[in-house]
C-alpha cells in the first residue's frame, strides 16, 4: 500500500450525478446528469485555464450514454424524461469541442435510458440497454439514422459491449432492465449466436451504475486485428478480480496475488469500471471505504502475473467515487458524483450530488510509474551491450585459427537480440502512433532512426524479427489504416486528396498498395462499408 496525494480543483458549477465525462480536445468535459433534488439539467461543463465553463445543452441527459466518435464530436443520447430517474428519452444530439457546441440532430429508434454504446472500425454505433423498458441493440449509421438492428437474449441495463474482430462486437451484463441480477449470464453477438462463457458459471461482471465509455478499458491493438478489454468481476464471496476478454474468450487475469478487500481502517467497496492507460500498460480500479478514504488499485497488466499496488487517500468526505477518468498526465480525476456514506448526518445520495473535482496524484507518488519511464533507456542500453559484444567476439574471432573451435553463445546473443528487437519495436510503434511520420510520403528508415536516435539496420531488423515485413511494408499499413480512417469519416472525399493526406507519394501506389493489404480497391472498400 502507498498513500497518494490528491488535489482539490475548483468546484463544478453545478452540482451533478448521472453525468457523462470524457477527455476531448485536450479538455476534461462533462456532460448531462441531474443536480440537487434529483432534477436533470440540461447543461455541460469544460475544464480549461484553471476553471468550469459552463454550457448549455438541446436536451437533459441524466443517464445518458456518450461515445466519442473518430470525428472528434461526441455522440450523447437517452436519459430520464422526469425528475427523480422516470421515464425514458428518443433525444440525440452532438458535441462539438472545438466551438463548444451542441447539435440536436436525431431521434434514437426507441426511447432509452441507461445504455452504452461503442463505435465500431465502421463508424457505425452500436446502443444497447434500458431502464423499466426493452432492451434491444440499435445502430446509427455515423450520419442521421437510428435502426433497429437486433433484439437481444435477456434484457439488461448498462451492459459492456466489447469490440471484437471482423467487425464484431460483444453485449453483457449482469442487472436486468429492473436493477435485478441476473442469474445466468449471456453474451450477445453483434453478428452470430448467444453464448455463455464459463468464467461466468463461478464469477459475475462487478455492476457499475453510471455512464461509462467502455473503450476506456481497451487494452488491444486495432492495427495487429487484437482486441481485448479489462473488467471487474466478483464471485459469490465477494471477492473481486479482474477479467480479460479477448474476441469470444473470457479469462481471469492472473494477478500476483488476491485483489486486497480490506485495508486497516475496514472493508474496500470497489465501485467502478476498469480505466487503463495503454502507454504505461496500467489499470485502474477505484473503491471507497466507510471512513471516506479512497483507494485506487494499480494493476501492471502488461506483466504476467500482473503485480499490483494499492494507493489510499486521506479521508475525503465530499467526493463521488463511482465516475473516475483517467487524464492526459496519467492521474486519476473524480468529479461529482456521489459515494453513498453519511456524513455530518446527511447521506449523499441521488438528490444529493457533489459539485466537487479532486485530483488523485499518481505520477509524482506511484514510484512504479515513475520507474517505467526509464524503460526508454532500455533498448539503447540493450543495443549498446550488444554492439559491444558482437565487437569483441568479431576481433576475438580474427585472432583466432579458423581450426580452432569456437565457443557456442548463440543462444543468449538470439535471446538478447530479441529482446532489443522487441522493446525498440514498441518505441517504433509508438512513434507512429503519437507523431504519424507516415503521413510524410518521403519518410525513409533513416529518418525514423534518427527520431529514436538509433541506425537504420536496427529499424529494419527489428521490423522484419517481430513483424516478418519490411519496413515499406510495415509503413504502408498505417497509411492504408489512415484511408480508411478519412473513407469513413468523408465518404464522399476524393481518392486524391485521400493519398495525398495518407502519405502515399502518388495514386497508382495508393491503390497497388490498398488492394494488397484489404484485397479490394478503395471504391470496393467503400461502398462494402456503406452496404454494411
Amino acid at each position: 500500500m502507498e498513500k497518494i496525494t490528491t488535489e482539490r480543483l475548483p468546484d463544478l458549477n453545478i452540482p451533478r450525478s448521472g453525468h457523462n465525462v470524457c477527455y476531448v480536445n485536450g479538455e476534461l468535459t462533462i456532460i448531462g446528469g441531474h443536480t440537487s433534488g434529483f432534477i436533470p439539467t440540461p447543461t455541460a461543463e469544460y475544464y480549461k485555464d484553471g476553471k468550469w465553463h459552463l454550457l448549455q445543452t438541446v436536451y437533459n441527459h441524466d443517464g445518458g450514454f456518450s461515445v466519442i466518435l473518430k470525428s472528434g464530436k461526441v455522440l450523447i443520447g437517452g436519459g430520464f424524461e422526469k425528475h427523480l430517474g422516470i421515464g425514458q428519452t428518443f433525444v440525440v444530439e452532438k458535441y462539438d469541442p472545438i466551438y463548444h457546441t451542441f447539435d440536436g440532430f436525431g431521434c434514437l429508434e426507441q426511447k432509452r435510458v441507461s445504455a452504452r454504446a461503442i463505435e465500431l472500425d465502421s463508424g457505425q454505433v452500436i446502443i444497447s440497454g434500458n431502464w423499466y423498458a426493452d432492451d434491444a441493440i440499435e445502430k446509427y449509421d455515423g450520419k442521421e439514422t437510428f435502426t433497429h438492428f437486433k433484439n437481444v437474449s435477456q434484457q439488461r441495463t448498462l451492459p459492456y459491449i466489447f469490440r471484437t474482430s471482423k467487425g464484431n462486437a460483444l453485449l453483457f451484463s449482469s442487472m436486468d432492465t429492473h436493477g435485478q441480477p441476473l442469474d445466468t449470464i449471456i453474451v450477445d453477438q453483434l453478428h452470430g449466436g448467444s453464448f455463455r462463457p464459463p468464467l461466468f458459471e463461478t464469477w459475475k461482471p462487478l455492476f457499475h451504475d453510471m455512464p461509462f465509455n467502455c473503450d476506456n478499458c481497451f487494452i488491444g491493438d486495432e492495427s495487429r486485428n487484437l482486441y481485448t478489454y479489462l473488467f471487474p468481476i466478483i464471485d459469490q464471496d465477494g471477492q473481486v478480480a479482474i477479467a480479460q476478454a479477448q474476441d469470444t474468450i473470457f479469462s481471469v487475469l492472473p494477478t500476483t496475488a488476491p485483489i486486497p478487500m480490506k485495508s486497516q481502517w475496514g472493508t474496500i467497496k470497489y465501485n467502478s469500471p476498469i480505466i487503463v492507460n495503454r502507454k504505461t500498460h496500467h489499470a485502474y480500479l477505484v473503491g471507497i471505504d466507510s471512513t471516506f478514504r479512497h483507494y485506487i488499485l494499480s494493476v501492471k497488466y502488461g506483466q504476467e502475473p500482473a503485480p499490483m499496488t494499492l494507493y489510499y487517500t486521506d479521508p475525503i468526505e465530499n467526493a463521488g467515487g463511482d465516475l473516475p477518468i483517467l487524464t492526459e498526465d496519467g492521474n486519476i480525476l473524480l468529479t461529482g458524483g456521489k459515494n453513498g456514506n453519511v456524513s455530518n448526518g446527511k447521506v449523499s445520495n441521488n438528490f444529493r450530488p457533489f459539485n466537487t473535482a479532486f485530483l488523485f496524484r499518481l505520477d509524482s507518488n506511484s514510484t512504479e510509474d515513475a520507474s517505467f519511464s526509464w524503460l526508454w533507456l532500455i533498448p539503447v542500453i540493450l543495443l549498446v551491450l550488444l554492439a559491444g559484444y558482437l565487437a569483441l567476439r568479431l576481433s576475438s574471432y580474427k585472432r583466432k585459427d579458423n581450426t580452432e573451435p569456437k565457443e557456442d553463445a548463440s543462444r543468449p546473443e538470439e535471446k538478447s537480440q530479441s529482446a532489443a528487437s522487441e522493446l525498440l519495436m514498441q518505441r517504433i510503434c509508438l512513434l507512429m502512433e503519437e507523431q504519424k511520420p507516415f503521413l510524410n510520403c518521403e519518410l525513409k528508415v533513416s529518418d525514423v532512426a534518427t527520431m529514436l536516435a538509433t541506425n537504420s539496420r536496427y529499424i529494419s531488423e527489428s521490423i522484419k524479427a517481430t513483424r516478418g515485413i519490411t519496413f515499406v511494408h510495415f509503413i504502408n499499413t498505417y497509411r492504408v489504416s489512415y484511408a480508411q480512417q478519412l473513407l469513413r469519416q468523408q465518404p464522399d472525399i476524393k481518392m486524391t486528396e485521400v493519398y495525398i493526406k495518407s502519405g502515399f507519394a502518388n495514386e497508382t501506389s495508393f491503390f497497388r498498395t490498398f488492394k494488397a493489404h484489404t484485397g479490394m480497391t478503395p471504391k470496393e472498400w467503400l461502398q462494402a462499408l456503406l452496404d454494411y
